[in-house]
């Protein structure tokens, strides 16, 4: 299990393994299914999967989205109770307390990409971050 799989990017590294991607972003999962894996939408706190169903999960680059302790801890509760007794996972994060002076190139690029009237109705529910990230 990729957990916040994105595109995809880590799906098909390895043979023989039946691998799933899930993420929160339809539109990243629309690439992840061309790529020709299998995606499911799903919350990092609520995956929607059965207690001890993964034998290995990944959580590589997302886990610093969710915005407070309280919420990351859950994420890492929820991996833990999807993987099977024995199982093992990865969890790498990414400029969690990132200044502003220090962006990375990807923050810098998508805040100049981000224009305000990229809003519709079908989004204005979630709420949107300084990097037309979404705020969980």
């Amino acid at each position: 299990l990729d957990l916040g799989c994105g595109n995809g990017k880590y799906l098909g590294k390895s043979t023989g393994l039946f691998e799933i991607g899930s993420d929160y972003s339809e539109n990243l999962l629309h690439i992840v299914r061309d790529r020709g894996f299998q995606g499911m939408r799903a919350d990092m706190l609520a995956t929607g999967l059965r207690d001890n169903v993964a034998s290995g999960v990944i959580c590589i680059a997302a886990l610093h989205h969710l915005f407070t302790p309280a919420r990351r801890k859950s994420a890492v509760e929820e991996i833990l109770r999807v993987l099977e007794p024995g199982g093992k996972f990865l969890i790498y994060v990414w400029a969690k307390d990132q200044r502003k002076e220090e962006l990375s190139s990807y923050l810098k690029q998508n805040k100049k990409n981000l224009k305000p009237n990229n809003i519709t109705d079908e989004n204005k529910q979630e709420a949107v971050g300084e990097f037309g990230l979404p705020v969980h």
